[in-house]
């Protein structure tokens, strides 16, 4: 994943709003998002995509209403003999709350994985773990929106971050945004000659563009709604997951988000 808006109460009606879009090597196998039974006695069910050729994935939703998201760092030294990223999302997946995937997280050893941001969050709090491979640092977000991407954090943000963040400002500020709406953001294109500070990237010739897009939004009252984008969200229609999400939460997680 690597340009990811979560918001964490934008707005009265809004607990907690994701859209994001994946922009990954184009022959990089995938499927969508399904169902996982608890990997465990009493581990979370989980509702997430596969990264077929690593066995892990770059974001889920747990049925205790934890989302997790991962992006690459920027600049961070690559070491073929270190863990997937992938793996680290679906293990902190299996923590049933906010509070024990923050000790999770800080028992982690920072050169186990290349560098990486992992976000995090529920209705009620959200952070992100920052590491470059060598060095990890445990952020709490505020509630309000925060765009990150590979870049973020001082990895060397660009035009990007702050369009798409602005686009996201935007539709805050006007009436109560649906999922629908958080989608348009995804569907922005950098210029011609930097393809990559679009949120919607089309790099063809490099073997490279936006896979999949997903949004996210849990109301103040009512049920939770999603949308998922096969491709480029500027030209495939999204397919609602709201169903799904629906079958994922508990009877405890439902009463907290409706």
């Amino acid at each position: 994943m690597c340009t990811l808006m979560l918001a964490l109460r934008p707005s009265p009606g809004t607990l907690l709003a994701v859209s994001g879009n994946r922009n990954e090597f184009l022959d990089r196998p995938a499927t969508g998002p399904r169902l996982h039974p608890p990997s465990f006695p009493g581990a979370p069910r989980v509702l997430m995509p596969r990264d077929e050729r690593a066995g892990g994935t770059w974001l889920g939703l747990n049925n205790r209403g934890l989302f997790v998201c991962v992006t690459n760092r920027r600049s961070a030294n690559l070491v073929p003999e270190r863990m997937s990223r992938g793996q680290l999302v679906v293990a902190a997946l299996q923590q049933p709350t906010v509070a024990r995937l923050r000790a999770f997280l800080a028992a982690l050893p920072p050169d186990r994985h290349n560098g990486f941001h992992l976000v995090f969050a529920s209705v009620e709090e959200a952070g992100v773990l920052v590491c470059d491979g060598a060095r990890s640092e445990l952020l709490v977000l505020a509630p309000g929106l925060h765009l990150v991407t590979e870049r973020s954090y001082g990895a060397g943000e660009g035009a990007r971050e702050k369009t798409v963040l602005a686009d996201f400002e935007a539709l805050f500020r006007g009436e109560e945004p649906g999922v629908a709406a958080l989608r348009e953001p995804m569907r922005r294109h950098g210029p011609a000659d930097a393809p990559l500070e679009g949120a919607c990237v089309h790099a063809d010739a490099r073997g490279y563009g936006t896979r999949s897009s997903l949004q996210l939004r849990v109301p103040a009252h009512g049920a939770a709604s999603a949308l998922w984008t096969d491709g480029h969200p500027c030209t495939e229609e999204p397919r609602d997951l709201s169903a799904e999400v629906a079958r994922l939460f508990d009877p405890v997680v439902r009463r907290t988000v409706r």
